[in-house]
């Protein structure tokens, strides 16, 4: 279930922000000098929005989406969901639509005022029926396209079923890709909303990463209503679009897909499920919001000097012991300029037989960020490894990663270290449990 590229992107922006751009941009290397036996180092690139008050308020349209009607027969979460509508029904200020697709008519019943939001709950409520994921996408974007105005278009699905679910994935996944694909063209993005049953959030998020919109999961009624309110905002101040991010690596470069370095995690002939690393060198994001930031880490490694020096290009552009590692580019839509804007960032490292100089050139923030995104990575590992019966390297991919986390903590403290470090701790009981009961710890 875990997005594992995600879930860096829990923890603050690590660096400092623009306050005269509508976006902060950083490309860092996490070391700028390499052994003269080569080695690895990582590229992180950050993406930071700029705060609300920086962009212009732009109307736009506001459609609510209620998979399963029975959550409105609790009283809590109809209150919720009033409460929530009234809000943005106050605040909307022109033309723009704010309404609720009903499945059964397969119209927007749109909300003109805050007496009518409860006739349309009330409506809603009395439909009872759970429609099939194909259906409604059909029926719903049909509703969308005859909305007959210039405004752009939030639709919000609020579920407790996981849209992609493995059993219907092939056929609805691809379904749901393409239309979703094809209604951004029309200015229509999407957000999802879930709550009860917990989605798979690495495919929700890689579907919803193109199109624009956002992704929540909700524990109760409070927390619907604020994120509601929330992402209503996060819609109202378009920031930047259309985004793509170019990394371009040259040919004495190598990029894996993990970084589990000896002296981080102490196991051997530990080669990572493939699958879980999807990173490529091209990154596209249809939207950003304010206050939103996006991190990237990429695993690159160097051979040894005396080999890539036999490549005659390298010789042709190495400057000393300087050398060229590739570029990274960054391209965008500023709503506030109105305008696409780009921006290139040269990267190079040099070799150095100094180990003090070496040392000193690490970039810490670069470090903590690929071991806190490893959090992720090794949960996803976990499963994989126990049913190849692998627990002791289960159990010292875990309890290193714990060791680690709690001295990055004990440096600055904060509630998604410790909340991982909880994670990690549990995980570690459960597999020396299992282990214990199998023979394989005595």
């Amino acid at each position: 279930k875990v997005d594992a590229y995600e879930y860096i992107n829990d923890y603050p922006f690590p660096y400092d922000s623009s306050k005269t751009e509508e976006l902060t941009i950083a490309v860092k290397l996490e070391k700028e000098k390499a052994l003269s036996i080569g080695g690895s180092f990582n590229l992180l690139i950050g993406l930071n929005v700029n705060s609300q008050n920086f962009f212009t308020r732009t109307e736009g349209n506001y459609i609510l989406f209620i998979h399963n009607p029975q959550i409105l027969l609790r009283p809590e979460w109809k209150t919720a969901f009033t409460a929530a509508i009234t809000q943005i029904r106050t605040e909307q200020k022109s033309g723009a639509l704010l309404g609720i697709f009903n499945p059964i008519t397969k119209e927007i019943i749109r909300i003109t005022s805050a007496a009518s939001i409860e006739t349309a709950l009330s409506q809603i409520q009395n439909t009872k029926k759970v429609y099939a994921m194909d259906s409604i996408l059909h029926d719903s974007f049909a509703a969308l396209e005859s909305i007959q105005n210039s405004y752009n278009t939030r639709f919000v699905w609020i579920t407790d079923s996981d849209l992609m679910k493995s059993n219907t994935i092939n056929r609805e996944r691809e379904y749901f890709d393409f239309l979703m694909k094809l209604q951004s063209q029309n200015n229509i993005s999407f957000s999802y909303f879930g709550y009860g049953e917990v989605p798979a959030w690495a495919v929700m998020n890689q579907s919803l990463k193109n199109v624009g919109g956002n992704s929540y999961y909700v524990d109760g009624p409070p927390q619907l209503e604020s994120k509601l309110w929330d992402d209503y905002k996060r819609f109202s101040y378009p920031t930047v679009k259309d985004i793509k991010i170019n990394v371009s690596l040259m040919p004495w470069i190598h990029e894996a897909r993990y970084d589990y370095r000896p002296a981080w995690y102490p196991v051997s002939g530990f080669r990572p499920v493939s699958s879980y690393y999807t990173h490529t060198t091209q990154h596209e994001l249809k939207s950003m919001d304010q206050d939103e930031h996006k991190i990237f880490l990429h695993y690159l490694s160097i051979g040894p000097e005396n080999t890539a020096a036999s490549d005659l290009y390298f010789r042709t552009v190495v400057q000393g012991r300087t050398v060229p590692i590739g570029f990274c580019s960054v391209e965008y839509y500023s709503w506030r300029d109105k305008k696409t804007k780009y921006k290139t960032f040269p990267l190079s490292i040099t070799y150095t037989d100094d180990y003090s100089e070496y040392e000193a050139a690490i970039d810490a923030k670069v470090s903590k960020y690929t071991v806190l995104q490893n959090t992720g990575f090794i949960l996803k590992e976990l499963s994989g490894l126990v049913n190849s019966r692998q627990y002791y390297t289960a159990i010292l991919l875990v309890d290193s990663q714990i060791k680690m986390l709690k001295k990055y903590l004990a440096q600055t403290p904060g509630k998604e270290i410790e909340g991982d470090i909880e994670t990690l701790e549990k995980n570690r009981t459960l597999l020396m449990e299992q282990a214990r009961s199998l023979n394989y710890i005595r």
